[in-house]
Order: structure tokens, then C-alpha cells, then sequence
């Protein structure tokens, strides 16, 4: 697991720096206008009927199945691959013609409170878009499959590929002058992606591995059998895709009521927050999937505490430094060009939501993939739906009384409900619990520290910062039992190189 999730973040690191040129350009050269919220508007409006039926059933569904065909039954493994990729490519050739379609209707809904030429615009954008989902769900789908050969080139691939075509797409909308040239952005990467994926696997033998004994299976029986065993682990997922969209949807409900320039900024603050989850969150989730799937059950509380404590010790602080100095590192990313004070102050309010709980989400999102790896999938999916439910609930709820910090303070409160549901469903409350007392003095004192240096311009930024980090530092080194976490499961692992082990020799805290 450990390997996995280094090569996975090592990877993530370039794309991130790619997203953040991609992010910074788009916002000097369009800022928070109506251009930018049509484009949110269409991308999300193109991603949720995808996700609404790869995301789970992919990553919870297929993944582990597969990994344990892979291991068993190899012939087996190959008959899901290509059942699935049967499935999905029906799916999403549907999903294209639905989406060109009825594009005016399903940007309508997302986004009542847009004007006629942003409504419009998203509308165009979003027929563009919609040529991609066939490509970008059989790439995912080949990430997967290369994933459970503990490749990560993919995958890693991907969050470059976006982002350089996004940043390809930017440039030509603002030297044509043709605002729906951005929505090429998704769809041409993802056809390269799909080339490029087709030919890595092919290329790699993953599927050909597999293939060798295929023809000696009775076809009708085995395929039966794969989709059925397809279908007992993807059943208990299938409420969390609509709750989960739907969460997404009221989002960009909500911010299109609370003006245009809600939706561009929240998708600004977003990216900061994501950029976090794409970079820690989801490789220790895949990570988390591919490992946590294998252990015995007597394994598992051990491994648990050592993945909890230095999630923990090294998010919380994060989270700290990005909701203390919010408005300083917005103004320091995007405050240039067209992107102005008040762009500044809706996208800094935001990101102080987003930021209140970002290491609850990137913790519950973790032990949520070690439920699905653990085929607890009823479980991940009350989890999931609890969260969602509350985010939905808030933004509806406060978005007239808030503005727009509902929508960042929505997400932490989803994040703070599947962080203690799932540590409830893992029978690890009581440990946490602990852990975050003990950590709750040194969070406080870096918290003031942070605060009374923190002010406008990169010097403050830097301090507070600086500040945050020492402070916590110095508290994690003088408390034996954070101190210990530190040395064995941070230092340590940083110091070695080479794949983590299950039967480590190593002495072990009690954390």
C-alpha cells in the first residue's frame, strides 16, 4: 500500500502544478464572468450522469472483484473486464445522446438563476463535452485494470492530460473570442487518454494475461456468474451515486441563485480543496483499496491505528494553515487580470469553508474505501448517504442567511458526518477520539500563533504559515505519544524506500 500511495502522489504532484497553471490562467483571463460559470455549469452537468454510474461501481465494484480474480481465477477476471466494458459502453453512448439532447433542459435545472446568455453558453458547452464521456469512461476503466497490476501510470497521466488541455482550450477561447472553444478542454484530452490507455494495457499484457484460458470457460455460465458477482457488490452502492449527484446539483443550485459569480468562484476554492484530495484523499483511498482487500481480518484494527494517527498529524495542520490564511492564499493564486477584489473576497469566504474540515475529508473518504475493500459496501453506502444528505440539507437549509460560505461550510459539515460515521462502522471512534484530544492543545496554539500573523501580502502568508507549522511541530515532538507516530510511521516510512510491508517487524504504538 505504501509504494502504491507514494507513486501515486509523486505522480498527482505534476498534475496539481499543471491544475494550478490551468486555474490561474483561466481566472486572469475570464475571472469570475459569465464565461467561467457556464463552463462549471457544463463541466458538472457533463460529470454527474457519468458518475452517476461508473464512480462507485468502477472503484467499489469492479476494482476489488477484479484484483481478486486476478489472484484466484484469472480467466474469470478477464470475463469481467470485458463485461463491464460492454456494459459501460452502451451506458455512455446513451448518455452522449441524452446529454446533446436534452442540454438546455438539464443546464436549466442546474442553474435557475443564471441569465439567458450564460444558460445558453452552457448549453453549447455542454453538447461539446458530452462527445467525451464514452472516452473517459473506458479510460477509467483501463486505469483500473493497470491499477490492479500496481500500475499507476494512468492514473497519473490523467490529472496532466486534463490540465494541459484545459490549458490548451483556455488560450484559444480568449484568442477566438469563442467562449465555447473551453468545453474542448474535456473532451480531446480524453480521447488521447482513451488511444493512449488502449494501447498501455494491450501494450503491458495486462488483459492478454488474463485471456490465456478463456476460451476453455463455458461462455454463458461465466458470464453469468462475473455479472452476478458484479451486482452483489455494486447493489448496496446504487443510492449513493443519486444522493451524491444530487448534492452536486443542489450545489450549483444554490450558487447560481446566489449570483454567477458564486458559481465561477466556487469551483476556484474547490480546486484548492480538491487539489488536496486528489494529491492525499484518493491515492490513499485506491491505496487503501488494494491493500485493505487482502489483509486478514485480525490485521485489520492494527493497520487501521497505523493509518489513522498520521493522516491525522499531517492534514490537521493543513487544514489549519488553509482556513487561517484563506484570503491570502486566493489573492496569491488567482488575484490578477480580470479577477478583482470582489472575486477575492466570495472565493476567500468560500475556501474558509471548504477548509474548516479538510482532514475529516480526506480521513472519511479513506476508511470509506477500506468498508468497500472489506466488501462492507452496505455499510460505505449509509456512510455516504448520511454525508451527502446533510450537505444537501445545509446548502438549502442556510444559503439565504450565509451566502456564499454555505456552500464551503456545506462540505465540511458532509465531511465531518462520513469521517465519524464511517470511524463508528470501523469500530475506531474511541481510538480517534483520543487521538484528537490529546492533539486538541497543540491545534489550538498553532491556531493563535497562525492568526496573529497572519494579514494581507506574501509576507504574512509566509509567517503564518511558518508559524502553524512549528508551532504543531514543536507540541507533536514534546507529546511521547504523537512524537512516537511521527518517527515510526512518518519519518520512517519517508526514509524507506521499496514496498511497505504487511508483516512489519517493526515495534508498534498504541495510539
Amino acid at each position: 500500500m505504501g509504494r502504491i500511495f507514494v507513486r501515486l502522489v509523486a505522480g498527482g504532484i505534476v498534475g496539481k502544478l499543471l491544475g494550478i497553471a490551468r486555474e490561474v490562467l483561466l481566472a486572469a483571463l475570464f475571472g469570475v464572468g459569465r464565461v467561467v460559470a457556464a463552463n462549471r455549469i457544463a463541466l458538472t452537468a457533463t460529470l454527474i450522469p457519468i458518475n452517476f454510474f461508473t464512480a462507485d461501481a468502477l472503484t467499489a465494484g469492479f476494482l476489488p472483484l477484479y484484483v481478486q480474480y486476478r489472484k484466484q481465477q484469472p480467466a474469470l477476471a478477464a470475463r469481467l473486464y470485458r463485461s463491464v466494458r460492454s456494459l459501460l459502453m452502451v451506458l455512455s453512448g446513451l448518455l452522449t445522446l441524452a446529454l446533446i439532447i436534452g442540454s438546455a433542459a438539464w443546464v436549466g435545472l442546474l442553474g435557475p438563476g443564471l441569465d439567458v446568455y450564460t444558460s445558453n453558453l452552457a448549453a453549447q458547452m455542454l453538447a461539446i463535452a458530452a462527445l467525451g464521456v464514452p472516452f473517459y469512461v473506458q479510460f477509467n476503466l483501463y486505469t483500473l485494470v493497470a491499477l490492479a497490476n500496481d500500475d499507476v501510470r494512468l492514473i497519473n497521466l490523467r490529472a496532466s492530460m486534463q490540465s494541459v488541455g484545459l490549458i490548451c482550450a483556455t488560450l484559444a477561447a480568449y484568442l477566438t473570442g469563442r467562449a465555447s472553444v473551453l468545453a474542448l478542454g474535456f473532451t480531446v484530452p480524453y480521447v488521447l487518454l482513451f488511444c493512449w490507455g488502449a494501447y498501455w494495457v494491450h501494450r503491458k499484457g495486462y488483459l492478454g494475461t488474463a485471456e490465456g484460458g478463456i476460451d476453455s470457460l463455458p461462455g454463458q455460465r461465466f458470464h453469468g456468474q462475473v455479472l452476478t458477482a458484479f451486482w452483489h457488490r455494486l447493489r448496496p452502492l446504487l443510492i449513493v451515486p443519486v444522493i451524491l449527484q444530487g448534492s452536486i446539483a443542489v450545489e450549483r443550485a444554490v450558487g447560481s441563485l446566489l449570483g454567477t459569480e458564486v458559481v465561477a468562484a466556487s469551483e476556484y476554492a474547490r480546486f484548492i480543496v480538491d487539489s488536496l484530495m486528489a494529491l492525499v484523499a484518493a491515492p490513499l483511498g485506491l491505496a487503501s483499496l488494494a491493500s485493505f482487500s487482502k489483509i486478514e481480518t485480525a490485521e485489520l484494527p492494527d493497520r487501521l491505528r497505523r493509518l489513522i494517527a498520521p493522516v491525522l498529524l499531517t492534514m490537521i495542520p493543513l487544514s489549519l494553515l488553509i482556513c487561517v490564511n484563506s484570503r491570502g492564499i486566493v489573492t496569491l493564486l488567482y488575484a490578477r487580470g480580470q479577477f478583482a477584489t470582489e472575486a477575492v473576497d466570495t472565493t476567500s469566504v468560500m475556501l474558509l469553508g471548504f477548509g474548516l474540515a479538510i482532514w475529516a475529508q480526506v480521513l472519511g473518504y479513506t476508511l470509506v474505501k477500506v468498508l468497500n475493500a472489506r466488501g462492507e459496501n452496505y455499510k460505505a453506502t449509509l456512510v455516504l448517504v448520511a454525508s451527502f444528505a446533510a450537505a444537501i440539507g445545509f446548502n438549502l437549509a442556510l444559503y439565504r442567511y450565509l451566502g456564499a460560505f454555505t456552500l464551503g461550510a456545506a462540505a465540511s459539515v458532509a465531511s465531518l458526518i462520513m469521517f465519524v460515521a464511517a470511524a463508528w462502522a470501523l469500530r475506531v471512534v474511541r481510538h480517534t477520539a483520543k487521538l484528537l484530544a490529546i492533539m486538541l492543545p497543540g491545534l489550538i496554539a498553532a491556531a493563535i500563533a497562525g492568526y496573529v500573523l497572519s494579514g494581507p501580502g506574501l509576507g504574512h502568508l509566509v509567517l503564518a504559515s511558518v508559524a502553524i507549522v512549528l508551532v504543531w511541530g514543536a507540541y507533536v515532538s514534546a507529546v511521547p505519544r504523537l512524537r512516537a507516530v511521527l518517527h515510526s510511521e512518518i519519518i520512517g516510512r519517508l526514509r524507506r524506500s521499496g514496498p511497505a510491508r504487511t508483516n512489519d517487524s517493526r515495534p508498534k504504538e498504541n495510539v
